[in-house]
């Protein structure tokens, strides 16, 4: 008898469902996903034929799933007679109660919402956060997806990645690197940078602009060391090659025209007891 009382006034509650209302309503959810797929295919064409990214085309079709969605449903409750006021009304406190039980969660839907619109990272771009580095494969609601170097998957919280420091990588064309060699002292320290020099001209994947540039970085121990800078794509793959190929063309081309690189040479003194 509880449970039919119970029953009782909660039915008292809800509107009358018409097998028409249980057609409407499936007519209803259909629309909504039917337009959905529309725009999805509407967003992509359009952004690809400006030459938009992939970045820009799943956060467009997200941010349009999240108007479409709720739309749909507010219209399906309509279709049973359902008051939108109350509806509103029941949202809203609802919504209240849950802002305090979810406040991670709603920041990092939010700064989701502020990557996918600003763009301060999109898919694809190399970055640094934390102590994490690796490529952005994926922008989603809650976190972002990075698949470091070593190839393994790093999910990093959209408030972490709006609200602190991150280091993108390939936001502009060109990066530079460096390789340190050191030089004898009793060598031609002209010689040495003319020489090395030529190395960043003759390198395949050093860029002329902005000019190459060799430098005295400092008086080692045991040696001189020069610094040479090249330029070459943002990608760390270039990074590591250029690093590489400059690496081992100074060293054939310094063995070619006698330059020595030295060891480290330490000396100790031993003081006599007597």
């Amino acid at each position: 008898m509880v449970f039919e009382n119970v029953y009782a006034n909660f039915a008292a509650f809800l509107p009358d469902i018409s097998a028409q209302a249980l057609v409407a309503g499936v007519i209803v959810i259909a629309a909504g996903y039917g337009v959905n797929r529309l725009s999805n295919i509407a967003v992509e064409k359009t952004i690809k034929q400006r030459g938009g990214s992939e970045h820009a085309v799943r956060s467009t079709k997200r941010l349009t799933a999240y108007i479409i969605y709720p739309l749909t449903f507010v219209a399906f409750l309509g279709v049973f007679g359902v008051p939108i006021t109350a509806l509103s009304a029941a949202v809203g406190l609802i919504g209240l109660g849950l802002s305090f039980a979810l406040q991670d969660m709603i920041s990092n839907f939010v700064s989701g919402i502020l990557i996918m619109i600003y763009r301060p990272i999109e898919i694809g771009d190399q970055i640094r956060v934390n102590d994490e580095e690796g490529t952005v494969m994926d922008i989603k609601t809650r976190a972002t997806s990075i698949k470091t170097y070593d190839g393994r998957q790093v999910i990093v919280p959209n408030s972490t990645l709006y609200n602190k420091q991150i280091i993108n990588n390939t936001v502009y064309g060109n990066r530079r690197f460096d390789v340190i060699v050191g030089v004898s002292y009793d060598d031609d320290i002209k010689k040495a940078k003319d020489l090395a020099e030529e190395v960043l001209e003759e390198a395949e994947t050093v860029e002329e602009e902005p000019e190459p540039q060799v430098l005295v970085d400092e008086l080692g121990g045991s040696s001189v060391n020069l610094k040479l800078r090249g330029w070459t794509d943002n990608k760390r793959a270039s990074i590591v090659k250029g690093g590489s190929e400059v690496t081992q063309l100074v060293k054939e081309k310094y063995d070619d025209e006698g330059i020595d690189i030295p060891y480290p040479i330490r000396t100790v003194y031993m003081e006599d007891d007597e």
